[in-house]
This record gives structure tokens, sequence and C-alpha cells, in this order.
């Protein structure tokens, strides 16, 4: 449990998963899995030891549902969610417009006006001017949907796992809640025991992978500094980009999660791996 925890605090602040199901037991023999990943940016290498910090966001990742070979339990097939059901987002932008050339012309004209004409009549014309100018206000308004990002079923032939991938629909990068995991399950699972008080019950693992090219690395500040020489020969930015993979790298090594040639764009990285909770 600890190791999980630790795989759930090396990048929380890119990904979030909370994953869960009721306790198989009599009278539960099946159970929806519920799964809730949230995305956004994060501000990583805030620590005081660490060389480097920058911003780093996904444009892309894959949630993976694993069910190891040696764990009592079953998908129903029929069950797996595989519509795309990401939230919509309704917006709404109210916007007000002054053109204040033209206002302006008509105070100064009534102005003008003002110096030449007295009475009722100049008093007429200053208030002509000021009509005009409250009438260049415009005020527009315009409404929409919008979906944050979309995700689609695919079935892993070689892993033999269940995935779903979610992909930036309207954004840059990925931004929010995926779905609403409370009102749709990803599927449901069957405990294969024949006695289900005797034995342990299966245990079900989450894991989001992406990959490397999927990472947006920006805003880069490496603490000791770049020399004049790198600067001068253009190596700055490949310095700042290595930095930010190791950190990466070594972040997510501690915690024993599974990172290829990092440097590689096409190289696997799986940043969170947790199991998913019982309740109930």
């Amino acid at each position: 449990m600890n190791q999980d925890r630790n795989r759930l605090r090396a990048f929380a602040d890119v990904v979030g998963v909370d994953a869960w199901h009721k306790s198989f037991k009599p009278g539960y023999q099946e159970v929806d899995l519920k799964v809730d990943v949230t995305f956004k940016e994060g501000r990583i290498g805030g620590e005081p030891e660490s060389p480097v910090q920058f911003r780093l966001s996904l444009r892309r990742a894959t949630l993976v549902v694993v069910i190891p070979e040696n764990e009592p339990a079953e998908v129903l097939r029929d069950s797996i969610r595989r519509d795309d059901h990401g939230d919509v987002i309704e917006w709404e932008l109210t916007s007000t417009q002054a053109v204040h050339k033209s206002a302006g012309v008509a105070a100064q004209g009534a102005a003008s006006l003002n110096v030449f004409q007295g009475g009722a009549q100049a008093e007429i014309i200053g208030q002509l001017g000021a009509k005009f100018a409250s009438d260049q206000t415009q005020t527009e308004k315009s409404s929409g949907r919008k979906r944050g990002m979309k995700s689609r079923f695919v079935f892993d032939n070689v892993e033999q796992c269940y995935t779903w991938v979610i992909d930036c629909e309207s954004t840059e990068f990925l931004d929010g809640r995926a779905w609403d995991a409370s009102s749709m399950p990803l599927m449901t699972l069957r405990d294969k025991r024949e006695d289900l008080t005797r034995g342990i019950p299966p245990n079900i693992r989450v894991a989001v992978k992406c990959l490397r090219e999927d990472l947006i690395i920006s805003d880069i500040s490496v603490k000791a500094g770049v020399s004049i020489t790198d600067r001068l020969t253009g190596n700055e930015g490949k310095i700042k980009i290595r930095a930010a993979e190791a950190y990466i790298r070594t972040k997510l090594c501690e915690v024993g999660l599974n990172v290829g040639e990092i440097s590689n764009d096409f190289a696997k990285i799986v940043l969170l791996d947790v199991m998913a909770k019982t309740e109930g």
C-alpha cells in the first residue's frame, strides 16, 4: 500500500486516478469497476534539491485495467464501456464593446457648438452628443458546448488488457476530468471463486501510460544555469530537455515504474500504477 501511495504521488500534479469497486462477497459476485481520472498541468521540480524545474502536461494518455492471470476474476465483456462519454462543457461569453472614437467626435461636436450657442438649443445638442456616445456601447453574447477530451476503448491483444485512449479534443493538453466515474463504470467484474467466503478476493490494477511524444515539457529552468558556450553553440535547449527528461526518469524509477529510453519519442512510460480500492 505504501508503494501504491508513492506511485500516486510521483506525478500527482499531472494525473490523478481513483479506482474502486464494491467488495467481493456473498451476494456481490459481480461488481462495477469505477475509475475517476483527471489531468492538469503540473509544476515539477519545486523541491529545493531538484536541479531543474518545468511545467509538464499530456496531450494523450492511455488508461489500462489490468487483471493478472493468477487473479480469480473475469470481465463481463458486454459490460465494457466502449462508447465515448467524455464530459461536455457548456460555455457562455458576454462581451461589451464601446466605439470611443465616434463617441468622442459626437461629444466634441456638442462641446464646440456649446461655445457659440446658448440656452435650450445648446442643452439639446449636448444631450444628443451624450446619447450618441452611449449608443456606441455594444453588448454581444455567444454560447456553445465543447469537449476538452475524448476517449476510445481499445483491447490490447498483446498485453491482454483493457485500455482507453484519452485524447485532447478542444484544448492544447489534457485538462480536467475524462468522464463521470460515478455514473459510468468502465466494466463489470465477476469473482470466479466457487466459495466467496474462502480464499483471497481478486485484486484489480489500474495504470496510466503514455509515449514520450505525449509529454509536453515547457518553461524549463536549470537551477545550476547553462554555460555561455552552450548558449552560443545553440545547445541550451537540448540541455534543458535532457535535464527535464532525467528528472522524470529518476522519479518514476524511484517508485518502481517502467520507463523506456525516454529520449525516444516512442518510448513507453508508465506514469501511475495502483490497485483498485474496495468499499462496502
